[in-house]
């Protein structure tokens, strides 16, 4: 019998460390696409997301807007009598409110006070049966109105029962239009906006490239046939064109508020692009009670 010596079998050898080196040079790579890949999702996801919590702030803010301007003017003078005057309504020759009248705390005399940075009304907002005294403004970085400094600027918010001073409080951040309405689509007057990218140019000359994001007006009003308002109006200018009598032909029946959000410089930029995103929202409220 011929007895043989242990022989190796290829089918039984492992891998030459050539082979393994290739296997994870080829893994390396696939893996490097993979992490990539998802790296730049996520990326997205957050970019995308802040739009829609930008989105989102703005369009609740522009909805409290929108309710709150409903209500103004209610109750109005033809509701609610004023012990000892004759005409309880506005002089229809001069469009003034009786002071008796305006100062009566059961009298919602509406529009107050409207310009591109503030609007004062008056009205019952919360159907709670008393009038309050509702005030939007913009302020600027360092908390000024009329804003004179650099945006990105806030609008406040006040509700007080009417005679009250205004107690404000924080509604929307990160506003960056500031200007003013000259005559009807000029506008101009628009705060710098403050700071500069992640590649060293001023958020001013990148953000603001089209002059229109930051000089367009918070705050327009339109009369009945949709012309614009010059503005300001206040109430207590003779001929105001604030709130309609029975005689008038021209006075403010809606307010437009435009705002142009710019995400969060810490938290809202673009990881890929290091760019804030942006996002305009448009909201027009009409006065029923006017």
């Amino acid at each position: 019998m011929k007895i043989t010596g242990p022989r190796s079998d290829r089918s039984e050898a492992g891998f030459s460390l050539l082979e393994l080196v290739l296997v994870c040079a080829i893994m390396t790579i696939v893996l490097a696409a993979v992490f990539n890949g998802i790296d730049q999702v996520t990326k997205r996801s957050e970019v995308e997301q802040t739009k829609v919590d930008l989105t989102q702030q703005g369009r609740e803010f522009v909805d409290e807007f929108e309710r709150d301007v409903h209500q103004a003017g209610y109750p109005n003078c033809r509701m609610v009598a004023t012990a000892g005057v004759a005409s309880n309504c506005p002089d229809p020759t001069t469009n003034l409110f009786n002071p008796l009248v305006a100062g009566n705390p059961l009298v919602a005399v509406g529009l107050v006070h409207v310009d591109s940075s503030l609007v004062i009304f008056e009205g019952d907002v919360d159907g709670s049966g008393t009038v309050s005294s509702v005030q939007y403004q913009l302020v600027d970085s360092a908390g000024n109105n009329p804003p004179t400094g650099t945006c990105p600027c806030k609008i406040q918010r006040s509700q007080v029962r009417k005679g009250q001073p205004p107690s404000f409080s924080l509604e929307l951040e990160n506003v960056v239009n500031s200007g003013q309405s000259t005559t009807a689509g000029v506008y101009s007057g628009g705060l710098t906006i403050a700071g500069s990218t992640a590649w060293g140019q001023s958020n001013n000359s990148y953000y603001a490239a089209v002059s229109a994001f930051k000089d367009f007006p918070v705050f327009q009003a339109y009369d009945q046939s949709g012309l614009i308002v010059a503005l300001p109006q206040d109430l207590s200018v003779a001929n105001n064109r604030l709130n309609c009598t029975s005689t008038s032909n021209t006075c403010i029946k809606t307010i437009r508020l435009t705002i142009n959000l710019l995400a969060n410089g810490l938290t809202g930029v673009d990881l890929k692009t290091n760019v804030r995103p942006v996002t305009t929202l448009v909201g027009d409220a009409r006065l029923v009670n006017n």
